[in-house]
C-alpha cells in the first residue's frame, strides 16, 4: 500500500510563491542599494547593501511603517561604516 503525500510538490510550491510575489527595481540612495518585495501584499522583505563596503542587510518586515522607519534610518547612516545595530 503507497501512502499518499499531503506535501505540495517542490515546482509547484516554487510557482505558488512566485506568484504571490512582486519584485521591485533596487533603488540607490545615499550611497545605499535598495530592494524590496512583497509576498501577497502583506510581507515585505528589504535587501539592502553598501555600495563601499558591501554590507548586506535582509530584513523582513509585516508592518509597512517599521520597514520604511529602517530604510529611513539605514539611509541617514554613512555607507562608508558598517552599521553595527543592524
Amino acid at each position: 500500500m503507497q501512502k499518499k503525500s499531503s506535501k505540495v510538490s517542490q515546482p509547484k510550491l516554487r510557482l505558488e510563491i512566485e506568484s504571490k510575489t512582486k519584485f521591485w527595481y533596487p533603488v540607490s540612495r545615499n550611497g545605499w542599494w535598495i530592494k524590496f518585495s512583497t509576498y501577497r501584499d502583506r510581507y515585505i522583505l528589504l535587501m539592502i547593501v553598501s555600495k563601499y563596503t558591501a554590507q548586506s542587510i535582509i530584513r523582513y518586515y509585516e508592518d509597512e511603517d517599521e520597514a520604511v522607519a529602517f530604510i529611513n534610518f539605514v539611509t541617514t547612516c554613512d555607507p562608508n561604516d558598517l552599521i553595527e545595530s543592524a
